[in-house]
């Protein structure tokens, strides 16, 4: 499979652990290590995995170390790519007869490598089934909702 090149700062904001440090960022003038772990939930080593990926694209700065405290801060602003993220309305939807069915099942995806790999299965689905299907390169399932049918034990 090949891979997909696009404006590095576009996929660095595509992840939302950075989009969301690159946003709290961008409200404040500067924030420390432990600031911004507090701020977005996650583990240090995960943190600083993002924020060096932040950095190599030029976004953000560790512009001074006091003691053992790092401080960050945004050196450029760009508006933050759109992850299609607008809410669903089901009413008078396909959504409304689905949920009269009995064996419709969902599978929430809640992290980024579940997102991928279902992404690329639908996408190897539809190839097989000649199902035209044209996902934008930054499209990320949140959920998959599967829907069977009983067999007809005849």
């Amino acid at each position: 499979m090949s891979r997909v090149r696009t404006d590095p700062l576009v996929a660095a904001l595509t992840h939302p652990t950075r989009q969301t440090a690159y946003q709290t960022l961008s409200q404040r003038d500067e924030m420390s290590t432990v600031q911004l772990q507090e701020a977005l939930g996650v583990d240090r080593y995960n943190l600083y995995h993002h924020l060096k990926r932040l950095v190599k694209v030029g976004l953000i700065e560790n512009h001074r170390d006091v003691g053992r405290a790092r401080w960050w801060r945004v050196v450029k602003h760009v508006p933050l790519p759109s992850m299609g993220n607008t809410p669903v309305t089901t009413s008078g939807s396909p959504f409304d007869e689905l949920s009269k069915l009995t064996h419709v099942h969902s599978i929430d995806l809640i992290d980024s490598r579940g997102q991928v790999g279902a992404k690329q299965l639908v996408q190897k689905l539809a190839q097989e089934y000649n199902i035209p299907l044209d996902l934008p390169w930054n499209f990320l399932p949140g959920k998959i909702i599967l829907v069977g049918t009983k067999k007809n034990d005849e």
